[in-house]
């Protein structure tokens, strides 16, 4: 049987903390009668994501300024190829509503609030545990919006590739990070 990393007891902890289901469910609706509302809300926590590590990459400082510069942005990087695959396979599985712009970036701004986003700077060390912290709650997300999809008999075997292939990627950007965390 296969077990996802959000079923690991240190992502439990993180993610038993938060009302990630409800806001998961109550952001699907907001994209009203659109197919395929779940990959909406995917790229939306994808935008957002990669949002997070890109500002991330622009702020560090410090030592060890270079490394994690470079992470932060080989993160953001892998992230914007897997926006537009998202993009791209809800558009051609659902229609060009499931990629609102103006939905788009009010559920980022959600997610910006719900996550506790503050206008400081953070602290040199805290930028990889933001970026730990975030990474965690979108394999979380993405977990949840898959089981959402096999419940609802949408899911088709590319979209599963597809998924299964972030996941994947997501699984090592949160072994990144947590090796870089644990160096503080």
């Amino acid at each position: 049987m296969k077990k996802n990393l959000s079923e690991t007891l240190e992502l439990q902890l993180v993610v038993s903390d938060t009302n990630l289901p409800i806001l998961i469910e109550n952001m699907c609706s907001e994209w009203g009668g659109v197919p395929y509302p779940q990959l909406s809300v995917l790229l939306v926590h994808l935008r957002f994501l990669a949002m997070i590590h890109q500002t991330h990459h622009w702020i560090v400082k410090g030592d060890p300024f270079y490394s994690d510069h470079l992470l932060f942005q080989r993160l953001y990087d892998g992230v914007a190829s897997e926006i537009d695959d998202i993009a791209e396979k809800v558009v051609g599985l659902g229609m060009t509503t499931n990629v609102d712009l103006t939905m788009q970036c009010a559920q980022v701004y959600k997610l910006v609030q719900g996550y506790g986003m503050s206008s400081t700077i953070p602290q040199q060390n805290e930028l990889a545990r933001r970026s730990l912290l975030a990474e965690m709650n979108f394999i979380a997300t993405l977990n949840i919006l898959v089981e959402m999809l096999r419940e609802t008999s949408t899911m088709t075997y590319g979209l599963d590739n597809v998924l299964s292939g972030i996941a994947d990627k997501h699984e090592e950007n949160f072994y990144l990070l947590k090796q870089r965390v644990s160096h503080n």
